[in-house]
């Protein structure tokens, strides 16, 4: 089987994400998606994200229509930060070929990952290209990762849309409408559960 790991904050899923990993499905004939809420990123500013178990919900309920797409919370189960090679470490057997799917500001950076070694030595990158990350950097960056690495990295066609959770949480918290932007179950959700007022 060709498994991709996808993970993330979700804080909230929204249509972009869920699009991204169809996307991903079918350029390179994946036959599962695995989208993996974070407990917290050791990279990022966690002040505001939403607990694990409301994250979790909200991808359930994004991905309830989509066969390709499953979630895990194999992060969440987890004590501490979510190290993306224990994730990998758990989750690999004889049977799949396992991928990774990154945004290309987070391929950037990989290389200062917790024991980047074991993340190239057993997926594949599937990267997502920004507009902020132009491909002559992202070149730049694979030839230096296949070099020291061996890595072995593939580039979606498709650019990462516009949206971000950033501005849905913004959205949210302002009375905006974000209907367009997630899954109507997760919207009701958000509400149900009063997530992102603040």
């Amino acid at each position: 089987m060709r498994r991709a790991i996808y993970g993330g904050s979700f804080n909230p899923i929204h249509n972009d994400h869920i699009k991204l990993a169809l996307q991903f499905a079918e350029q390179f004939e994946l036959d599962r998606v695995t989208l993996i809420p974070t407990h917290y990123t050791p990279l990022k500013d966690n002040s505001h994200i939403a607990d694990g178990k409301h994250r979790y919900q909200m991808c359930l309920l994004a991905t309830e229509d989509e066969p390709l797409l499953e979630v895990s919370d194999i992060e969440l189960r987890r004590e501490g930060p979510s190290y993306t090679s224990e994730t990998i470490a758990q989750l690999m057997n004889d049977e799949d070929s396992l991928y990774l799917i990154v945004g290309a500001d987070m391929y950037m950076t990989l290389d200062k990952w917790h024991d980047c070694r074991f993340i190239f030595d057993h997926v594949t990158i599937l990267v997502a290209p920004r507009d902020e990350v132009d491909y002559d950097s992202l070149n730049e960056k694979y030839l230096f990762y296949r070099e020291h690495y061996d890595c072995r990295t593939l580039i979606a066609h498709q650019a990462i849309g516009e949206l971000s959770s950033t501005l849905i949480r913004e959205g949210i918290a302002s009375g905006a409408d974000v209907s367009g932007m997630i899954h109507p179950r997760v919207l009701e959700y958000i509400q149900q559960h009063d997530l992102y007022r603040e």
